[in-house]
């Protein structure tokens, strides 16, 4: 039995653990011989990355965390050969990612180069479509999509609990990555089991079901999320047994399901389609993705604003006409009647924004 567990080359921590995917990991720069050190939390077990070189080696640049071999290290537990499998599957260790990103990219160059449009992953009439989410037409010509991209060397997906990437995602939200992991941390110490001394296993769909929406928002500061996450974990808690073999079910099928919970739209979906349940049809787009692909697809990253006022000038008001006895005996003697306020156009829902507005 060894202590450690080598990870295949190149493998990028910060692209992996630190890029949004999980928030269970945090970054020590100051780890041993000086190099940096990534420490989290998988399932019960407290796991550390450390680098099994120096970073003075040839091959190996001190300054990028892609370079040289990296290595897992259990802190907790011994390095079982069950728990080996564990962590193999979790860093999907497996998978041959050097081939499955040429792949890829080779594909989405084959579409530059024709225009063609890739196809939608669902149908049209699957409540989860937006045409939104296929923002280009065509594929021109772009210099930014070529085979080779170095600075995605080393990401890896991993295969986390899906549970876990469930309430992760739903407090995504509108949120930023510091305090989605101060608020994923404050519940696993909060509802979950201890594992060492100062740190805790992510709270089960039960444990997170007995919790009040009260001590979610005031205990956990999940906020306006609070009632959303309590209503997600009882219904997980309670149809238990069918979300424990969900991975089963075909993607179409599954992405259903997660649209009828408490909390999750269909951007919310797909990233637990893939973060939680390694579905790699699925592909998340927020504003930041959808910016990225128009820009390397030669497109503009912001929609023209347009030239005519919006909403558009209410009709002009006619000239009144001559107070008839009865409007005037509603006032008293010598006033007129008072003008009437000019209400503001009210704007249409999906109509363009102001002017002053991102």
């Amino acid at each position: 039995m060894t202590d450690t567990l080598p990870l295949p080359a190149p493998f990028n921590p910060d692209l992996t653990l630190c890029g949004g995917q999980a928030f269970r990991w945090t970054k020590d720069p100051a780890g041993p011989a000086c190099q940096p050190a990534y420490q989290g939390v998988v399932g019960d077990m407290v796991v550390r990355l450390t680098r099994m070189d120096s970073g003075t080696g040839s091959g190996t640049d001190p300054g990028n965390a892609a370079s040289g071999h990296w290595r897992i290290q259990l802190l907790n537990h011994p390095l079982t050969p069950t728990r080996q499998r564990q962590l193999r599957a979790y860093f999907d260790l497996d998978r041959d990612y050097t081939t499955a990103h040429r792949a890829v990219m080779t594909r989405l160059a084959a579409l530059q180069r024709h225009g063609q449009r890739p196809e939608p992953p669902f149908q049209a009439d699957d409540p989860a479509h937006d045409p939104k989410r296929f923002p280009a037409a065509g594929f021109p010509a772009a210099d930014g999509l070529t085979p080779a991209r170095p600075d995605l060397a080393g990401l890896r997906l991993l295969r986390q609990p899906w549970f876990e990437v469930m309430v992760s995602f739903v407090i995504s939200s509108n949120n930023h990555l510091p305090r989605i992991r101060q608020i994923i941390n404050v519940i696993s110490r909060t509802f979950g089991q201890p594992i060492t001394p100062t740190d805790y296993a992510f709270p089960t769909p039960e444990a997170l079901a007995a919790a009040s929406p009260t001590t979610l928002r005031h205990t956990c500061r999940v906020g306006y999320r609070d009632h959303a996450l309590h209503q997600l974990a009882t219904q997980i808690a309670h149809n238990l047994t069918f979300w424990e073999t969900a991975a089963t079910c075909p993607t179409p099928e599954l992405r259903r399901h997660l649209l009828t919970l408490p909390g999750i739209g269909p951007k919310v979906a797909e990233c637990i389609l893939l973060f939680g349940f390694h579905r790699w049809e699925a592909f998340p787009i927020d504003v930041w993705v959808r910016r990225s692909l128009l820009a390397c697809l030669g497109r503009p990253t912001a929609p023209p604003r347009p030239t005519a006022r919006w909403p558009p000038s209410p009709p002009a008001r006619s000239a009144p006409s001559p107070a008839s006895p009865s409007s005037t005996s509603l006032n008293s003697p010598g006033s007129t009647s008072p003008a009437a306020p000019n209400p503001t156009p009210h704007r249409m829902r999906g109509s363009p924004p102001s002017s002053n507005r991102v």
